[in-house]
């Protein structure tokens, strides 16, 4: 299976990030991490997947705020930074168990 990355610009609220990230998951692909970066001096997110096997989906995800709680029925896959609305915000990626 091959890692692929994306990116997801940093202007995005967490409610564009998610729906972005479950579009490329509808794909048969998995969320893995995000790392901020810069392109043409703005910073962006570059959100890595991996390919799902043919035939099957990942559980759904929902990346929030560190501070936010946990979705109910869910476990935590990661967490790290990404650029949120333009501003760096410290996030939780957890996934349907």
């Amino acid at each position: 299976m091959a890692d692929e990355d994306i990116e997801i610009q940093g202007h995005h609220d967490l409610n564009q990030i998610n729906i972005q990230i479950a579009g490329e998951e509808a794909g048969a692909r998995e969320f893995v991490s995000s790392k901020v970066s810069v392109r043409n001096n703005v910073p962006t997110n570059i959100v890595t997947f991996r390919d799902f096997p043919v035939g099957t989906f990942p559980k759904p995800l929902k990346i929030v705020k560190q501070n936010d709680p946990q979705p109910q029925g869910t476990k935590k896959v990661w967490s790290g930074v990404m650029v949120v609305a333009g501003t760096n915000t410290a996030v939780v990626a957890y996934r349907q168990s």
